[in-house]
């Protein structure tokens, strides 16, 4: 598949088939994610790749954090849909941020390299998902799994800052293309 059929073909699929993929498709993706741009060429990403009963304790991690969040009044969104995606999925990926986290000064020059970081972790997500599609896979870009963070990066025994994680695996539904705002309503020319 070419890159433009793979932009428009892609979509967030939260239903996935009890197929598991196999590890030289997870290593060949993992191989073309690293592809991505990055700023510099520092190539900040780190990835976890969970399957089986790793994949299963995440999900109670994440689920008694949840828990926890909603007990002290917090809203969790679409957390609980997220968990059940990735409870279907057989393969979750977790992307860090292996360079360390700016200070908080929002003048600092620590921050543009942070926002530099995080924008190529982004780039390397966007090309997983890409790759994946090209191959006939699924995916769902999560950004709920930071209701566990403290909790899922201690159980792994990772410092770095969380950025996102994919579930992926052979969808089992085709959603239809979710409504886009033109290029023209989004972009300036002056």
């Amino acid at each position: 598949m070419d890159v433009f059929s793979a932009i428009k073909k892609r979509r967030s699929i939260r239903k996935f088939k009890r197929k598991p993929v196999e590890k030289k498709t997870i290593e060949r993706l993992l191989e073309l994610t690293t592809q991505a741009p990055s700023g510099k060429n520092l190539q900040p990403w780190r990835m976890v790749v969970l399957t089986g009963k790793e994949k299963e304790k995440l999900q109670e991690i994440l689920l008694a954090s949840v828990g926890r969040l909603e007990q002290e009044g917090i809203r969790t969104g679409s957390c609980r849909n997220s968990i059940r995606a990735m409870k279907q999925a057989p393969v979750l990926i977790i992307f860090y941020n292996a360079r360390p986290v700016y200070p908080g000064d929002l003048s600092s020059p620590n921050r543009y390299t942070w926002s530099v970081d995080i924008q190529s972790i982004g780039g390397a997500i966007q090309t997983m998902i890409l790759a994946a599609t090209g191959m006939g896979l699924g995916t769902l870009w999560i950004c709920d799994i930071f209701y566990g963070e403290k909790d899922i990066s201690s159980w792994l025994g990772i410092e770095h800052e969380m950025v996102g994680a994919v579930a992926l695996g052979y969808a089992d539904e085709e959603p239809e293309p979710r409504p886009r705002k033109s290029w023209q309503e989004v972009t300036e020319w002056p």
